[in-house]
Protein backbone atom coordinates (compact mmCIF):
# COMPACT_ATOMS: atom_id res chain seq x y z
CA UNK A 1 0.00 0.00 0.00
CA UNK A 2 1.65 3.19 -1.43
CA UNK A 3 1.01 6.64 0.91
CA UNK A 4 0.52 9.90 -1.89
CA UNK A 5 -0.02 12.26 0.06
CA UNK A 6 -2.04 13.80 -2.57
CA UNK A 7 -4.02 17.33 -2.64
CA UNK A 8 -6.19 15.98 -5.73
CA UNK A 9 -10.13 15.56 -4.87
CA UNK A 10 -11.49 12.14 -4.17
CA UNK A 11 -13.07 10.51 -7.48
CA UNK A 12 -16.00 9.86 -5.19
CA UNK A 13 -18.04 8.03 -8.38
CA UNK A 14 -15.59 5.27 -7.08
CA UNK A 15 -16.47 5.14 -3.88
CA UNK A 16 -19.19 2.85 -2.02
CA UNK A 17 -18.05 1.71 1.19
CA UNK A 18 -16.60 4.65 4.01
CA UNK A 19 -14.76 4.16 7.24
CA UNK A 20 -14.78 6.93 9.55
CA UNK A 21 -12.23 6.60 11.90
CA UNK A 22 -12.59 8.31 15.12
CA UNK A 23 -11.89 6.52 17.97
CA UNK A 24 -12.15 8.81 20.88
CA UNK A 25 -12.84 10.62 23.42
CA UNK A 26 -16.43 11.56 23.55
CA UNK A 27 -15.91 15.02 23.27
CA UNK A 28 -13.94 14.15 20.25
CA UNK A 29 -16.73 11.59 18.66
CA UNK A 30 -19.50 14.49 19.74
CA UNK A 31 -17.61 17.55 17.66
CA UNK A 32 -17.18 14.55 14.34
CA UNK A 33 -21.46 14.24 14.51
CA UNK A 34 -21.67 17.43 12.19
CA UNK A 35 -19.47 14.88 9.61
CA UNK A 36 -21.24 12.44 9.75
CA UNK A 37 -24.80 13.94 9.38
CA UNK A 38 -23.30 16.12 5.91
CA UNK A 39 -21.75 12.99 4.83
CA UNK A 40 -24.65 10.93 5.18
CA UNK A 41 -26.50 13.43 3.71
CA UNK A 42 -24.73 13.93 0.30
CA UNK A 43 -24.02 10.26 -0.02
CA UNK A 44 -27.57 8.59 1.22
CA UNK A 45 -26.59 5.51 -0.81
CA UNK A 46 -23.28 4.42 0.69
CA UNK A 47 -21.89 2.41 3.08
CA UNK A 48 -20.94 4.62 6.08
CA UNK A 49 -18.99 2.55 9.26
CA UNK A 50 -17.32 4.01 12.06
CA UNK A 51 -14.45 2.73 14.19
CA UNK A 52 -14.94 3.97 17.94
CA UNK A 53 -13.44 2.78 21.40
CA UNK A 54 -15.49 1.27 23.93
CA UNK A 55 -15.56 4.26 26.21
CA UNK A 56 -17.65 6.73 23.36
CA UNK A 57 -19.43 3.24 21.62
CA UNK A 58 -22.56 4.32 23.30
CA UNK A 59 -22.80 7.34 21.31
CA UNK A 60 -22.97 5.42 18.40
CA UNK A 61 -24.26 2.26 18.65
CA UNK A 62 -27.81 2.10 16.99
CA UNK A 63 -27.30 5.02 15.26
CA UNK A 64 -29.22 6.10 12.33
CA UNK A 65 -27.03 7.40 10.37
CA UNK A 66 -24.51 4.61 10.17
CA UNK A 67 -24.68 1.23 8.58
CA UNK A 68 -22.08 -0.66 10.54
CA UNK A 69 -20.17 0.41 14.11
CA UNK A 70 -16.60 -1.51 14.67
CA UNK A 71 -16.10 -0.87 18.65
CA UNK A 72 -11.80 -0.94 19.33
CA UNK A 73 -11.09 -2.46 23.04
CA UNK A 74 -7.59 -0.31 22.88
CA UNK A 75 -7.82 1.27 26.10
CA UNK A 76 -8.87 -1.94 27.94
CA UNK A 77 -6.53 -3.96 25.75
CA UNK A 78 -3.63 -1.76 27.39
CA UNK A 79 -5.08 -2.08 30.86
CA UNK A 80 -5.47 -6.03 30.44
CA UNK A 81 -1.89 -6.70 29.60
CA UNK A 82 -0.17 -4.29 32.33
CA UNK A 83 -2.41 -5.54 35.19
CA UNK A 84 -3.42 -9.23 34.01
CA UNK A 85 -2.72 -12.62 32.60
CA UNK A 86 -4.93 -11.81 29.87
CA UNK A 87 -2.49 -11.35 26.72
CA UNK A 88 -3.85 -14.46 24.39
CA UNK A 89 -7.31 -13.18 24.91
CA UNK A 90 -6.56 -9.76 23.83
CA UNK A 91 -4.17 -10.93 21.06
CA UNK A 92 -7.38 -12.77 19.79
CA UNK A 93 -9.54 -9.74 20.01
CA UNK A 94 -6.94 -7.66 18.22
CA UNK A 95 -6.84 -10.15 15.04
CA UNK A 96 -10.41 -10.29 15.14
CA UNK A 97 -10.57 -6.40 14.64
CA UNK A 98 -8.04 -6.56 12.07
CA UNK A 99 -9.58 -9.04 10.11
CA UNK A 100 -12.92 -7.00 10.52
CA UNK A 101 -10.98 -4.03 9.31
CA UNK A 102 -10.07 -5.66 6.27
CA UNK A 103 -13.67 -8.21 5.64
CA UNK A 104 -15.44 -4.53 5.65
CA UNK A 105 -13.80 -3.71 2.13
CA UNK A 106 -13.98 -0.01 2.42
CA UNK A 107 -13.01 2.03 -0.57
CA UNK A 108 -12.52 5.32 1.61
CA UNK A 109 -10.68 5.87 4.92
CA UNK A 110 -11.35 9.36 6.67
CA UNK A 111 -8.80 9.38 9.57
CA UNK A 112 -10.12 12.34 11.80
CA UNK A 113 -7.93 11.59 14.85
CA UNK A 114 -4.46 12.29 12.94
CA UNK A 115 -2.02 9.48 15.69
CA UNK A 116 -0.39 6.53 14.89
CA UNK A 117 -3.12 4.47 16.58
CA UNK A 118 -5.26 5.92 14.45
CA UNK A 119 -2.58 5.71 11.49
CA UNK A 120 -2.38 1.89 12.21
CA UNK A 121 -5.80 1.28 11.81
CA UNK A 122 -5.64 3.02 8.35
CA UNK A 123 -3.07 0.45 7.52
CA UNK A 124 -5.03 -2.12 8.50
CA UNK A 125 -8.09 -1.75 6.11
CA UNK A 126 -6.36 -1.70 3.27
CA UNK A 127 -8.43 1.10 1.59
CA UNK A 128 -7.53 2.43 -1.74
CA UNK A 129 -7.94 6.34 -0.78
CA UNK A 130 -7.02 7.44 3.17
CA UNK A 131 -7.96 10.70 3.86
CA UNK A 132 -6.67 12.90 7.21
CA UNK A 133 -6.32 16.06 8.23
CA UNK A 134 -3.45 18.64 7.85
CA UNK A 135 -1.41 18.82 11.25
CA UNK A 136 -1.95 15.22 12.05
CA UNK A 137 0.85 13.87 14.31
CA UNK A 138 3.39 11.08 15.13
CA UNK A 139 3.89 10.55 11.46
CA UNK A 140 0.61 9.19 10.64
CA UNK A 141 0.40 11.39 7.73
CA UNK A 142 2.48 8.92 5.75
CA UNK A 143 -0.01 6.88 5.45
CA UNK A 144 -2.70 8.90 3.23
CA UNK A 145 -3.10 9.46 -0.12
CA UNK A 146 -5.04 12.76 0.42
CA UNK A 147 -4.21 15.43 2.96
CA UNK A 148 -7.24 18.22 3.90
CA UNK A 149 -5.44 21.25 3.83
CA UNK A 150 -6.80 23.38 6.41
CA UNK A 151 -7.56 27.31 6.76
CA UNK A 152 -5.33 29.77 8.77
CA UNK A 153 -5.96 30.55 12.33
CA UNK A 154 -8.39 28.81 15.29
CA UNK A 155 -10.21 26.35 13.84
CA UNK A 156 -13.10 24.65 16.10
CA UNK A 157 -13.14 21.24 15.78
CA UNK A 158 -16.03 20.97 14.08
CA UNK A 159 -15.46 22.73 11.30
CA UNK A 160 -11.98 21.26 11.17
CA UNK A 161 -13.69 17.80 10.87
CA UNK A 162 -16.12 20.02 8.24
CA UNK A 163 -13.27 20.86 6.20
CA UNK A 164 -12.69 17.08 5.36
CA UNK A 165 -16.49 16.88 4.18
CA UNK A 166 -15.89 19.65 2.12
CA UNK A 167 -12.65 18.04 0.64
CA UNK A 168 -15.11 14.91 -0.11
CA UNK A 169 -17.60 17.25 -2.11
CA UNK A 170 -19.80 17.65 0.87
CA UNK A 171 -21.46 21.38 1.01
CA UNK A 172 -21.65 20.72 4.78
CA UNK A 173 -24.85 23.54 5.14
CA UNK A 174 -26.35 21.74 8.39
CA UNK A 175 -24.03 21.49 11.65
CA UNK A 176 -26.23 18.51 12.88
CA UNK A 177 -25.50 16.80 15.89
CA UNK A 178 -27.94 13.52 15.90
CA UNK A 179 -27.89 11.60 18.54
CA UNK A 180 -29.40 7.63 18.60
CA UNK A 181 -31.98 7.65 21.30
CA UNK A 182 -34.35 5.05 22.66
CA UNK A 183 -37.50 5.44 25.01
CA UNK A 184 -36.40 3.33 28.07
CA UNK A 185 -33.31 6.09 28.05
CA UNK A 186 -35.63 8.98 28.30
CA UNK A 187 -37.65 6.70 30.91
CA UNK A 188 -34.20 5.81 33.03
CA UNK A 189 -33.70 9.69 32.85
CA UNK A 190 -37.57 10.68 34.17
CA UNK A 191 -37.02 8.17 37.15
CA UNK A 192 -33.45 9.47 38.22
CA UNK A 193 -35.68 12.93 38.03
CA UNK A 194 -38.37 11.16 40.23
CA UNK A 195 -35.61 9.68 42.46
CA UNK A 196 -34.04 13.12 43.21
CA UNK A 197 -37.71 14.23 44.08
CA UNK A 198 -37.53 17.09 41.55
CA UNK A 199 -40.52 19.32 42.32
CA UNK A 200 -42.82 19.84 39.02
CA UNK A 201 -41.52 23.56 36.88
CA UNK A 202 -38.47 23.60 39.22
CA UNK A 203 -35.36 24.53 37.95
CA UNK A 204 -32.74 21.65 37.60
CA UNK A 205 -28.88 22.49 37.46
CA UNK A 206 -26.08 19.39 37.14
CA UNK A 207 -22.74 20.17 37.87
CA UNK A 208 -19.78 18.05 36.24
CA UNK A 209 -16.72 18.85 38.60
CA UNK A 210 -14.63 16.11 37.04
CA UNK A 211 -12.42 15.63 33.76
CA UNK A 212 -9.24 13.44 33.09
CA UNK A 213 -6.68 16.18 33.29
CA UNK A 214 -5.98 17.50 36.81
CA UNK A 215 -5.46 20.63 34.89
CA UNK A 216 -8.92 20.99 33.72
CA UNK A 217 -10.05 20.75 37.62
CA UNK A 218 -12.10 24.12 39.68
CA UNK A 219 -11.90 23.19 43.46
CA UNK A 220 -14.80 21.18 44.41
CA UNK A 221 -15.07 23.38 47.50
CA UNK A 222 -15.56 25.83 44.96
CA UNK A 223 -18.03 23.81 43.09
CA UNK A 224 -20.24 23.02 46.56
CA UNK A 225 -20.12 26.74 47.02
CA UNK A 226 -21.43 27.54 43.78
CA UNK A 227 -24.06 24.63 43.92
CA UNK A 228 -25.63 26.33 47.74
CA UNK A 229 -26.03 29.68 45.85
CA UNK A 230 -28.05 28.45 42.96
CA UNK A 231 -29.92 26.16 45.21
CA UNK A 232 -30.45 29.61 47.21
CA UNK A 233 -31.20 32.17 44.77
CA UNK A 234 -33.04 29.85 42.37
CA UNK A 235 -34.75 27.22 44.07
CA UNK A 236 -32.40 25.31 42.11
CA UNK A 237 -32.45 21.67 42.80
CA UNK A 238 -28.73 20.36 42.17
CA UNK A 239 -27.32 16.87 40.31
CA UNK A 240 -23.83 16.15 40.31
CA UNK A 241 -23.14 13.97 36.82
CA UNK A 242 -20.04 11.42 36.03
CA UNK A 243 -19.19 8.03 35.52
CA UNK A 244 -18.70 5.69 38.38
CA UNK A 245 -15.20 6.50 39.09
CA UNK A 246 -16.64 9.92 39.64
CA UNK A 247 -18.41 8.75 42.72
CA UNK A 248 -15.76 9.98 45.27
CA UNK A 249 -16.05 13.35 44.42
CA UNK A 250 -20.08 13.05 44.12
CA UNK A 251 -20.13 12.08 47.95
CA UNK A 252 -17.66 14.60 48.47
CA UNK A 253 -19.64 17.43 47.37
CA UNK A 254 -22.86 15.67 49.23
CA UNK A 255 -20.78 16.49 52.73
CA UNK A 256 -19.93 19.99 51.75
CA UNK A 257 -23.49 20.73 50.27
CA UNK A 258 -26.81 22.17 51.84
CA UNK A 259 -28.76 21.33 50.81
CA UNK A 260 -27.10 17.66 49.52
CA UNK A 261 -27.30 17.44 45.80
CA UNK A 262 -28.65 14.62 43.98
CA UNK A 263 -25.75 11.92 42.83
CA UNK A 264 -26.30 10.43 39.59
CA UNK A 265 -23.03 9.83 38.79
CA UNK A 266 -21.86 6.24 38.04
CA UNK A 267 -25.96 5.89 37.67
CA UNK A 268 -26.18 6.90 33.86
CA UNK A 269 -24.49 5.35 30.71
CA UNK A 270 -24.06 8.14 28.33
CA UNK A 271 -27.38 6.89 26.63
CA UNK A 272 -29.29 8.10 29.70
CA UNK A 273 -27.12 10.97 29.95
CA UNK A 274 -27.94 12.76 26.81
CA UNK A 275 -31.76 12.27 28.03
CA UNK A 276 -31.01 13.51 31.35
CA UNK A 277 -29.25 16.35 29.74
CA UNK A 278 -32.58 17.29 27.63
CA UNK A 279 -34.22 17.65 30.88
CA UNK A 280 -32.16 19.73 32.85
CA UNK A 281 -31.98 23.77 32.94
CA UNK A 282 -28.13 24.36 32.96
CA UNK A 283 -25.09 22.51 33.19
CA UNK A 284 -21.88 23.97 35.31
CA UNK A 285 -19.14 21.74 34.08
CA UNK A 286 -15.49 22.22 33.54
CA UNK A 287 -13.90 21.22 30.15
CA UNK A 288 -15.18 17.54 29.50
CA UNK A 289 -17.16 15.04 27.44
CA UNK A 290 -20.67 15.84 29.14
CA UNK A 291 -19.95 19.58 28.40
CA UNK A 292 -19.44 18.93 24.28
CA UNK A 293 -23.33 16.63 25.11
CA UNK A 294 -24.60 19.36 26.36
CA UNK A 295 -23.45 22.12 23.99
CA UNK A 296 -24.82 19.34 20.98
CA UNK A 297 -28.10 18.94 22.29
CA UNK A 298 -28.99 22.90 23.01
CA UNK A 299 -28.98 22.87 26.96
CA UNK A 300 -27.51 26.02 28.05
CA UNK A 301 -24.21 25.70 29.99
CA UNK A 302 -21.51 27.51 31.94
CA UNK A 303 -18.02 25.72 30.86
CA UNK A 304 -14.95 26.82 33.16
CA UNK A 305 -11.52 27.11 30.63
CA UNK A 306 -8.17 27.09 31.75
CA UNK A 307 -5.45 24.97 30.20
CA UNK A 308 -7.27 24.33 26.89
CA UNK A 309 -8.62 26.53 24.11
CA UNK A 310 -12.18 27.27 23.76
CA UNK A 311 -11.85 28.61 20.50
CA UNK A 312 -10.53 25.00 19.67
CA UNK A 313 -12.21 22.69 21.72
CA UNK A 314 -15.21 24.59 22.98
CA UNK A 315 -18.58 24.40 23.42
CA UNK A 316 -20.13 24.54 20.12
CA UNK A 317 -23.03 26.59 19.26
CA UNK A 318 -26.60 26.03 21.72
CA UNK A 319 -26.43 28.23 24.79
CA UNK A 320 -22.90 28.02 26.25
CA UNK A 321 -20.83 30.87 28.19
CA UNK A 322 -17.16 30.05 28.20
CA UNK A 323 -15.32 31.80 31.45
CA UNK A 324 -11.92 31.80 31.54
CA UNK A 325 -9.07 34.30 32.83
CA UNK A 326 -6.47 35.93 30.15
CA UNK A 327 -2.86 34.66 31.73
CA UNK A 328 0.19 34.38 30.08
CA UNK A 329 0.07 30.54 30.78
CA UNK A 330 -3.04 29.57 29.50
CA UNK A 331 -3.77 27.43 27.36
CA UNK A 332 -1.02 25.55 27.93
CA UNK A 333 -2.65 22.33 26.58
CA UNK A 334 -0.71 20.56 29.86
CA UNK A 335 -1.98 17.90 31.66
CA UNK A 336 0.00 19.28 34.42
CA UNK A 337 0.86 22.93 35.73
CA UNK A 338 4.14 24.07 34.71
CA UNK A 339 3.86 26.92 37.76
CA UNK A 340 4.42 27.14 41.03
CA UNK A 341 1.15 28.74 41.55
CA UNK A 342 -0.94 25.29 40.55
CA UNK A 343 -3.73 25.25 38.41
CA UNK A 344 -4.15 29.23 38.52
CA UNK A 345 -5.72 29.86 35.59
CA UNK A 346 -8.04 27.53 37.02
CA UNK A 347 -8.49 29.13 40.47
CA UNK A 348 -8.65 32.94 39.70
CA UNK A 349 -12.35 31.59 38.11
CA UNK A 350 -14.61 33.17 41.00
CA UNK A 351 -17.84 31.26 42.70
CA UNK A 352 -19.59 34.59 42.23
CA UNK A 353 -18.49 34.69 38.49
CA UNK A 354 -19.43 31.76 37.64
CA UNK A 355 -23.02 32.14 39.72
CA UNK A 356 -23.57 35.87 37.97
CA UNK A 357 -23.54 33.61 34.18
CA UNK A 358 -25.70 31.20 35.98
CA UNK A 359 -28.28 32.71 37.03
CA UNK A 360 -28.20 35.01 33.51
CA UNK A 361 -28.71 31.75 31.83
CA UNK A 362 -31.70 30.34 34.34
CA UNK A 363 -33.24 34.11 34.02
CA UNK A 364 -33.50 33.50 30.04
CA UNK A 365 -34.49 30.15 30.39
CA UNK A 366 -37.78 31.54 32.69
CA UNK A 367 -38.14 33.88 30.42
CA UNK A 368 -38.72 31.96 27.12
CA UNK A 369 -40.48 29.91 29.51
CA UNK A 370 -42.86 32.26 30.10
CA UNK A 371 -43.24 33.63 26.79
CA UNK A 372 -43.82 30.15 25.41
CA UNK A 373 -46.68 29.99 27.92
CA UNK A 374 -48.37 33.44 27.47
CA UNK A 375 -48.56 32.47 23.15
Amino acid sequence: MSAVSSSGAVPMEQVQRILIIKPSSIGDVVNALPFLSSLRQRYPDRHIAWLVEEEAADLLLGHPLLDRIIVSGRRRWGREVRTSFRGSAVLREMTALIAELRQGRYDLVVDLQGLLKSALTVVCTGARYRVGLAGCREGSDRVLTHVVPLPPGPLHAVDRYLEAARFLGVDPLSKAFVFPSRPEDGARAEALLAEAEVRPNALVVALNPQARWRTKLWEEERFARLGEVLARRHGAQILVIGSSSDLPLAKRLVGRMNPAPFVAAGRTDLKVLIALLKRINLLVTVDSGPMHLAAALGTPLVALFGPTDPRLIGPYGGDGVVLRVPLPCSPCSKRRCQIEADRLCMRSISVEEVAEAASALLAKGSACRAGRDLS
